[in-house]
């Protein structure tokens, strides 16, 4: 029972620190497949169960959409705004524009400029601990693997 409690104390501790913290202008992520679960997750150190950085709903068919070349690995450069910004278009950039929101219910984007892709996605509240809040908009733009 003791680690139980040490695990929720350091998950809460992450989602302070992502909500109040200090928050970038752009973020470089990068996302797995794992073959045996058939699941994309965030590879971001996470002190709580795996499943919690399962990407669902929609992300996963991003994901999948995103990794043209099959290596089970995509990484994006991701421009959070409260502002449409449109000049990002040229610069590679595909928008996602927030439908909805709620704390603990994650949010739905609606996904523009992105030729092929027409789903939603749905991220969920780990991204509180990344972002710190959801974006009206977030920018995205696929990177070559590091």
């Amino acid at each position: 029972m003791p680690n139980k409690a040490i695990t929720y104390a350091k998950l809460a501790w992450v989602y302070a620190k992502g909500m109040c913290g200090f928050r970038r202008r752009v973020y470089d992520l990068q996302f797995v497949y794992e073959p045996a679960d058939k699941t994309w997750y965030i590879d971001m150190p996470w002190p709580g169960d795996r499943y919690n950085l399962a990407m669902v709903a929609g992300s996963n068919h991003l994901l999948k959409f995103l990794d043209t070349k099959e290596e089970n690995r995509v990484r994006v450069l991701v421009r959070p705004s409260r502002k449409r910004i449109s000049s990002l278009h040229a610069e590679g950039y595909f928008e996602c524009v927030k439908q909805y929101s709620g704390l603990l219910r994650g949010a739905t984007y609606k996904v523009n400029g992105l030729e092929g892709f027409t789903r939603e996605i749905w991220i969920c509240p780990v991204t509180l601990t990344v972002l710190g809040h959801y974006p009206q908009n977030i920018y995205i733009k696929q990177m070559p693997l590091a």
